[in-house]
Parts: C-alpha cells; sequence; structure tokens
C-alpha cells in the first residue's frame, strides 16, 4: 500500500506554522494551550513515518510495528487535543465536557480514552475503530501485557488512515478568511 507520508509532514508543518501564531486571531485561552502544545515534537515524530515503510528485520519487526502504533498514538491523540485546544471556549460551556470533582477537565489532561469517547461525539465518529486500534496497539509499549500489535502492512494503512484523520480534524478547525488550508498543503 502507497502511503502519501510527505503529505502528513506537510499538513503538520502547516498546522504548526498556523497554530503557533494565531495570536491576535484564535480566542487567547486557545493560544495560550496551543503555545503549550509542543507541535514541534508533532512534526518530529511525523518526521519518522517514512521508517515505518521499509521492510522489518524479523528480528525487530514486534519492536518497529510497537513503536510505530506509540507514534501514531501519540500523534492521534495530540490532534485531537488540539481540536478541543482550538475549541476551548466552546468546551468549557459543553454540559459534556469531561469534570474531575465537578471541575472542567483542560484538553491536555484528559487521557486518550475519553479523548477518543469526546472527539466521536463532537467531532467525526467514523474514526472510532481506528482511534481504539491505534490505542490497544501503541499500549504495547508497555511489554508485560500480551496484545495484539498486528502487522506490517496494518501499521501502513493506519498511518494512512492517520492522514485521514488529521484532514477531518483540519477540516473542523476554524480559520480566519484568506487564510490557507493546511488541508492544501
Amino acid at each position: 500500500m502507497n502511503c502519501d507520508f510527505q503529505k502528513i509532514i506537510r499538513i503538520t508543518q502547516a498546522l504548526n506554522d498556523f497554530w503557533l501564531n494565531s495570536r491576535g486571531w484564535a480566542p487567547e485561552s486557545a493560544y495560550a494551550l496551543i503555545k503549550e502544545a509542543r507541535l514541534d515534537r508533532q512534526l518530529s515524530f511525523a518526521k519518522t513515518l517514512p521508517e515505518y515503510e521499509e521492510v522489518f528485520l524479523e528480528e525487530v519487526k514486534d519492536a518497529k510495528i510497537i513503536l510505530g502504533y506509540a507514534t501514531l498514538r501519540s500523534m492521534s491523540e495530540s490532534a485531537i487535543k488540539l481540536f478541543f485546544s482550538a475549541f476551548i471556549e466552546d468546551y468549557l460551556k459543553d454540559s459534556e465536557a469531561l469534570k474531575k470533582n465537578k471541575k472542567i477537565v483542560q484538553p491536555k489532561k484528559i487521557s486518550f480514552d475519553n479523548l477518543i469517547s469526546l472527539y466521536i461525539k463532537k467531532g467525526e465518529p467514523s474514526f472510532e475503530s481506528y482511534l481504539r486500534r491505534v490505542q490497544s496497539r501503541g499500549n504495547a509499549i508497555h511489554h508485560f501485557n500480551d496484545r495484539d500489535i498486528g502487522f506490517q502492512s496494518e501499521l501502513i494503512e493506519d498511518i494512512n488512515t492517520f492522514k485521514d484523520l488529521l484532514l477531518a480534524i483540519n477540516s473542523q478547525l476554524p480559520y480566519p478568511d484568506g487564510v490557507q488550508n493546511p488541508e492544501n498543503a
């Protein structure tokens, strides 16, 4: 299966460039969350994705698949946190916002499991099976428990699905008129 890794990198770079410079346009509360988000690391991780297309040596195959899924898990989680951070004002008013001790939990502190549940309600529900699979396989980084890690071909398919998730999240984010949409990157 062919995967457009460079498209993922370009979109991630464009999201990084726009949102880290959104002060004055985005609500200050959104900008404050996003500037702490280490979108530069998201871009760094994106640049590792092409490595997962190279045929894995048998003796490191499981480790490479697990690392690939841990990377996808982290990138998916960060993309969803960007979504909720950009809409922080709406999230804070939402009756379905996650609460702990009657206080709303900020997006950066929400567990991946809860983020998935929130995103399928507020974002795009068609990604639930992908997100649950990436969550489970990414958690295989904790070696003590036996988990299905899939195959390299499935990892490549899921990297493609991540690109679709990134595009879906991007299409839901607000942009001012006249700003190039990262989807066109």
